[in-house]
């Protein structure tokens, strides 16, 4: 793995490892529970939809979407945050996750 694959995967575990003793910013803080409730939220819908279809319950298109949405809000949330705690925040890195967002809410609204 190289400098930056290490260093992402340093950052995903400080999100998910406990802090109870520790002092923290509340701003990050909130920060971090923000992008770890809608990660949650993320894995609740595609559970769900798995799930549902897996009993043969008829499903319309709009769990499809919010479950496409949730999915896609959690994933752009992770990525800004591990752009904003990584050492080398990359201009790119943030269009390329606007993008994706913007596609995917647009293609989901269709």
């Amino acid at each position: 793995m190289s400098e930056i694959d290490t260093e992402i995967i340093s950052i995903i575990k400080e999100l998910f490892r406990s802090k109870k003793n520790e002092l923290v910013d509340p701003d990050d803080l909130l920060r971090e529970k923000i992008v770890k409730t809608s990660i949650y939220l993320a894995m609740l819908f595609s559970f769900t939809v798995l799930v549902l279809e897996f009993l043969n319950h008829e499903l319309t298109s709009s769990i499809y979407t919010m479950t496409s949405v949730t999915i896609a809000v959690a994933f752009t949330l992770l990525f800004i945050h591990i752009n904003n705690k990584s050492k080398n925040p990359s201009l790119i890195m943030f269009g390329l996750t606007w993008f994706s967002l913007m596609l995917t809410l647009y293609f989901s609204g269709l």
